[in-house]
């Protein structure tokens, strides 16, 4: 059984049980929004999602500059003196504001981003993970715990309706008029929506539990699948990286991991689309190719996969790309309890610098 997706269960067990738990905990408070101060976030730099541990409220943004190699962390409750939830899952920047995705407490935390003080609140989640911008008049939201995408009112940050997929969603893409998401808890479908009409068009199955998607240049489809685990309730299959036309919404490629232990996850594009970075055996599994993967060559019908970090004993947990640079930034949670580590190498896999976050960094933010 793999080491991951055996974390992965329990994660989900223990998350299905609190269901009734956090039904009864008191909900997170939201500061009032304060006056804008001086900005002090005025360089280029990258946001640090930091999970915390799971119903400990202990979860923070930190930040890091990129040019002085200097970071901060906790700069939500810095700036606004309110923690800032439980279990900060993921973090984008839309239309110049940061909308920073609470899982446990249910909840979006928006912010500016500038001075990271506190705008609004985005409420009436079940346990959101990714939000996108699906049109100039709206976001989509995708949830674990509902077979629903939630549809917001970017202005007002309202709730404004919902698309029925039928299945959890995880993380998203947009090419062209459509957004691609996946399914990821026991299942294996990619599903295609037109953010025009706001409803599912079509579906596609890949390799068992795919987590993540990301697009090339040509507007063509990736996806990483973990492959499930032994004994799950949907089985078991090799691990697998596979690529869609987005044309013919068709698989035409796919690289199958090399042992069944093998279990990848963040799948993410450098800026221009040419090349994919992933995490091979991931949660301390000592696997073949266990590190950070390259995919580059994607043009081809034969993509070239390569190891170019490798994990030696480190828990490598999340992963991001600067869009400018192409430089790789990798965390290593340790023990789950304790800060983590974040380290920056070059696009060939260079060690640049290393710092240290907070608990559990798991998801990148490049402003």
């Amino acid at each position: 059984m793999k080491t991951s997706n055996i974390i992965n269960f329990k994660i989900i067990f223990s998350f299905a049980i609190s269901i009734f738990l956090l039904a009864n905990c008191t909900k997170d408070p939201n500061p009032e929004p304060i006056p804008e101060t001086d900005p002090v976030i005025t360089t280029n730099g990258v946001f640090i999602c930091n999970e915390g541990n799971f119903m400990y409220g202990n979860a923070s943004v930190s930040y890091y500059d990129i040019e002085t190699k200097s970071e901060e962390n906790q700069i939500f409750f810095n700036a606004n003196e309110v923690p800032l939830g439980d279990v900060c899952q993921s973090m984008e920047i839309i239309d110049g504001k940061a909308f920073i995705v609470m899982n446990n407490s249910g909840k979006i935390q928006v912010a500016d981003t500038a001075s990271f003080k506190y705008i609004s609140t985005i409420t009436g989640l079940n346990s959101p993970r990714y939000i996108t911008k699906a049109a100039r008049d709206k976001y989509y939201i995708t949830d674990l715990y509902s077979s629903f995408i939630t549809i917001v009112e970017p202005d007002a940050f309202l709730k404004k309706g919902e698309i029925n997929v039928g299945r959890s969603t995880e993380m998203m893409v947009k090419v062209d008029n459509y957004i691609y998401t996946t399914s990821w808890s026991f299942s294996n479908k990619v599903y295609k929506i037109d953010t025009r009409t706001d409803t599912v068009t079509d579906s596609l199955e890949v390799t068992m539990q795919p987590n993540s998607i990301t697009a090339d240049k040509n507007g063509n489809i990736w996806v990483l699948s973990d492959g499930g685990y032994a004994g799950s309730p949907a089985g078991q299959q090799r691990a697998a990286l596979c690529r869609i036309n987005s044309s013919a919404f068709e698989v035409d490629y796919t690289y199958t991991l090399p042992t069944d232990e093998s279990s990848p996850t963040r799948l993410v594009a450098d800026g221009k689309g040419e090349v994919l970075y992933f995490i091979n055996g991931a949660w301390g599994a000592t696997v073949n190719m266990g590190g950070i993967c390259k995919v580059s060559g994607l043009d081809s019908g034969s993509p070239k996969v390569e190891l170019i970090i490798p994990e030696e004993g480190r828990l490598f947990y999340g992963l991001g790309v600067d869009p400018s640079t192409s430089e790789v930034y990798v965390s290593d949670a340790l023990d789950f309890t304790q800060k983590g580590v974040v380290y920056r190498y070059s696009a060939e896999g260079a060690l640049v610098h290393q710092f240290q976050a907070d608990i559990i960094p798991g998801f990148f933010c490049f402003k």
